[in-house]
């Protein structure tokens, strides 16, 4: 097979429930044989994952703990040419944008990531909204990266809050999406300079995701789909509900959704006594959603312009009702009626109107044969303009001129789990130094150290903030019920402790394909927990070391010992039948070099780390 070309997706956060269509279009991309890493700047607000993120191959990164990414605060890169460069574009940016745009954080996070792509070969990265993460990629400009971004709607109209900042964003990428033509030609009109390297792709979808099905008996069944904020024009939908039901006309509305204006919604529905007509049913994973299409008659989102001035542009839930095969009604609001043809394929309202909105429902309701004859109608528009062999194509055609190449299996190499980067004595410290240099060795630590003086190696990297730890913990029921039953054989060891142990072992599961993992290794008691859980998971060999006075009980390690391929004891008090593969010191003065006096040698860790470290 050839070397494939990566591309990295810079998010501000990611996951993100509503976003579905960056899910979409990575997929996509995957099955055209990219490989896509994700770069998260945040980690995700909720455990909640969509089932079918489970067919993302992407590496997903995280930042690291905060100690690491404010390292070069305390001057520690101040000799790195590329941290020079980013330092002045800081100094450049809050001179001319502000406080508030935060460059100097734009350019840690920049700095941090620029790392991470440099080991995965990736030289272009692609972002989705005009916001903090786009901003960051200015910065990784100055590692020598290229990027792009796709602008949608709020974000380069209302959050970014600066039009220069926007134009520079422009002018600096290689090319810019917008995702509907009302929002290319205001960003043509915005950025004037870069018009010509903005290109319109919608949002794709692929058909095949929801298959069109009978419409349901009985009285009008409306769905609705977002985030519960003011520019979905939710409000406006219920008191259309309340209307129809005050001409004589039943209907049941059900919206998909959650934030900030539930509470408010919620008293809405009940001052017009709609509780029995209209439910909120909060967030629902992909597959309930489609359900939910398939049990309604018609699609609907009443998009208004809110009080900032922001509105949605091209709403992908509407693709996926025309999928459904369900007509949408809608409104005339920027960039829906290139998806909502009225009359044909649904019906659209003038913004903000309740009584046109009405209308239109009420048509659908008193015309039945049109819901069908519609519904089929956006289907064939979906087939015909929005698929993802259109859109996922044209993306795929730019991004193969920018994108690097790398090996389709990385070389085999061994994780290597320790607590944190920093050595405890000076052999362990040499050792740790000799593994930082080497590539087939993955270094991964599960906390910072409390004082970070100087820049880890490449080949460190941290776990990810708990609540990513929780997702992959829910993702994995059958995991989970054998982590369960492994706490019972683990000895006398703390609930709560088990379970942190359990979910990393867990979510390490998930990650190892990533860097080809084949071996794995506790640096310290304290990580033998993990390891010999990720062991019980993945079948793969696992060695370890236990130091004179170690962090879990001796009948926990003699347990978990007699799994381990090899390792290394400074105790003769713990029983297992390891050999000596460390060798560090005379067998009569210790069994590890943990026990050896000041003026033992540096052991050979070349020799020590063969069997596990090919080309050494």
């Amino acid at each position: 097979m050839q070397n494939q070309p990566s591309l990295a997706y810079l998010f501000s956060r990611y996951p993100v429930v509503s976003q579905t269509f960056c899910d979409t279009e990575m997929m996509a991309l995957e099955a055209r044989d990219f490989r896509i890493t994700i770069a998260s700047l945040n980690p995700p607000t909720t455990s909640f994952k969509h089932e079918r993120l489970k067919n993302l191959q992407a590496e997903i990164l995280y930042p690291p703990p905060r100690e690491v990414l404010d390292l070069p605060k305390s001057g520690a890169c101040d000799n790195d040419p590329t941290w020079k460069a980013m330092v002045a574009l800081a100094e450049e940016h809050e001179k001319a944008y502000g406080p508030s745009f935060k460059a100097k954080t734009r350019a840690r996070n920049a700095w941090h990531f620029a790392r991470e792509f440099a080991k995965r070969r990736i030289k272009h990265i692609h972002v989705h909204f005009a916001n903090r993460a786009t901003h960051t990629a200015l910065f990784l400009k100055k590692a020598g990266y290229t990027f792009s971004f796709t602008a949608h709607a709020q974000d380069f109209m209302i959050d970014l809050g600066s039009r220069e900042l926007l134009q520079e964003m422009a002018r600096e990428a290689e090319f810019v999406v917008a995702v509907s033509d009302f929002s290319r030609q205001l960003l043509q009109e915005m950025c004037p300079d870069s018009a010509s390297k903005i290109i319109r792709v919608y949002n794709g979808l692929d058909p095949n995701v929801i298959s069109p099905t009978p419409l349901p008996e009985g009285p009008l069944r409306i769905l609705s789909i977002g985030r519960l904020i003011e520019f979905k024009g939710f409000a406006n939908l219920i008191r259309a509900v309340a209307l129809l039901r005050d001409r004589g006309v039943v209907a049941h509305l059900e919206i998909i959704g959650d934030g900030p204006l539930r509470e408010e919604l919620e008293t809405l529905i009940r001052s017009l006594n709609l509780n029995d007509s209209v439910k909120l049913l909060g967030v629902r994973s992909q597959d309930q959603i489609k359900q939910h299409l398939q049990d309604s008659h018609v699609f609907a989102l009443a998009c208004i312009v809110d009080q900032k001035g922001a509105s949605d542009i091209l709403p992908t839930v509407i693709l996926e009702a025309m999928a459904a095969g369900r007509p949408v009604v809608s409104t005339r609001l920027v960039g829906v009626p290139e998806m909502v043809e009225h009359g044909v394929t649904g019906l659209l309202a003038a913004p903000g109107n309740v009584d046109d909105l009405a209308d239109q429902l009420q048509h659908l309701a008193n015309t039945p044969k049109d819901l069908a004859k519609m519904g089929a109608a956006g289907r064939a528009k979906l087939l015909e303009t929005f698929t993802l062999d259109h859109t996922a194509g044209t993306l795929a055609e730019r991004f193969l001129k920018h994108a690097g190449a790398i090996p389709p299996v990385f070389p085999r190499s061994t994780l290597c789990l320790l607590p944190e980067w920093t050595g405890r004595n000076a052999a362990e410290l040499t050792e740790l130094e000799f593994l930082g240099k080497h590539k087939s060795v993955r270094l991964l630590a599960t906390n910072a150290a409390e004082s970070q003086t100087h820049p880890a190696p490449q080949n460190l990297s941290y776990l990810p903030d708990a609540i990513v730890l929780e997702s992959a913990w829910r993702a994995a029921p059958q995991q989970v019920t054998k982590m369960e039953a492994l706490y019972e054989k683990c000895g006398s060891v703390d609930g709560e402790l088990y379970f942190r142990e359990a979910r990393r072992a867990v979510y390490l599961a998930s990650q190892l394909h990533h860097a080809n993992v084949q071996h794995l290794h506790a640096f310290r008691s304290e990580s033998m927990l993990c390891i010999w859980l990720l062991h019980k998971l993945t079948g793969l060999p696992a060695s370890g070391v236990i130091e004179p006075k170690p962090f879990w009980p001796k009948g926990t390690l003699q347990i978990m010992g007699k799994d381990f391929a090899s390792g290394s004891l400074a105790s003769d008090k713990i029983s297992l039948p390891w050999p000596d593969s460390l060798n560090l010191a005379p067998p009569q003065k210790s069994r590890s070099f943990f026990g050896a006096k000041p003026t033992s040698a540096t052991p050979d860790f070349a020799q020590v780390w063969q069997p596990w470290l090919p080309g050494l």
